[in-house]
């Protein structure tokens, strides 16, 4: 309304003027209408303008030509519109029709691409089954050539087998053979060994017994026995009468390298004690004969009350 307001607002002005100039003229030219003019106080007096028949023929001709022109340029705007708007149409429906045209051809060019990709699966799998079929071709020959050579392999596997069986058997045969001869020969030399070792035995067991009864074994032993009482630090629990055996292992420089003792007649204190005199005591006193040493000693410990 305001755009129609705007383009014809001339228009509409000049026809608001020609209906106030001939309502003015008709009120002016009725007669018997026409009052005496009448002097308003302090007021200049107006003059009345007379308005032909002719003016306001041509008055209503301006004003239909002014409406006729307007008419016009309405007709020829709506002329305009119509004809941008077949103009737009006519676009709109061009570019629908290139959107078209570009859709149709971006489908054919998918459908091609889509016939392409499908022609190329189907080359590619062709390939494929024809490489497969090649491959299990291959594999059957390569199959068939595995088994002939494991069977020739075997064969021949069989054959040093024997081969071998044969000559481990009469290896065993052989070395079982000379095994029961070295065997024999062997326990031959065990025994022989055995009996001298034996005679051997008997004769140092005899040359023992007899040093452990001779003075100087006797003097020996004494002489180790007052060493460690001298060197025997006397517990409070030690009583009267005490007689501990003890076992004393020597190396040749008669250092003492263990102690232990066998049976005692006081507590743990008085045994502890004795070990420790053993101890102190070391290196114990040479025997006069070295034929008398003897690695393991036995000797009673029996202070003087």
């Amino acid at each position: 309304m305001l755009e129609f307001l705007r383009e014809h607002a001339l228009s509409l002005f000049l026809a608001g003027l020609m209906h106030a100039v001939l309502i003015a003229a008709l009120i002016v030219g009725l007669p018997g209408r026409q009052a005496p003019p009448v002097q308003a106080e302090g007021r200049a007096p107006v003059q009345a303008v007379a308005v032909s028949e002719a003016d306001l023929r041509a008055a209503e001709r301006r004003q239909d030509d002014a409406r006729q022109a307007e008419q016009r340029r309405q007709q020829e705007a709506e002329r305009r519109r119509q004809e941008e708007a077949r103009r737009q149409a006519q676009a709109e429906q061009e570019r629908q029709a290139e959107i078209v045209q570009q859709r149709e051809q971006q489908a054919a060019e998918q459908r091609a691409e889509a016939e392409r990709q499908v022609r190329e699966q189907r080359a590619a799998e062709e390939a494929s089954r024809a490489a497969e079929a090649r491959r299990v071709e291959e594999a059957r020959k390569a199959e068939e050539a595995r088994k002939v050579e494991q069977a020739r392999r075997e064969a021949e596997v069989r054959q040093r087998a024997e081969a071998e069986a044969r000559r481990q058997a009469e290896e065993v045969a052989r070395v079982e053979a000379a095994r029961v001869e070295a065997a024999r020969q062997a326990e031959a030399r065990v025994q022989a060994e055995r009996q001298q070792q034996l005679a051997a035995q008997i004769a140092e067991e005899q040359r023992r017994m007899q040093l452990q009864g001779s003075s100087e074994y006797a003097q020996w032993i004494g002489a180790i026995q007052s060493q460690v009482a001298r060197h025997w630090n006397r517990p409070p629990s030690a009583r009267a009468g005490l007689e501990c055996e003890v076992r004393v292992q020597l190396i040749p420089g008669m250092q003492v390298v263990n102690a232990e003792i066998l049976r005692c007649n006081g507590d743990d204190a008085v045994q502890r004690s004795i070990l420790a005199a053993v101890e102190r005591a070391s290196p114990l006193p040479r025997p006069s004969d070295p034929a008398l040493f003897e690695r393991t000693i036995v000797f009673v410990f029996k202070p003087e009350d």
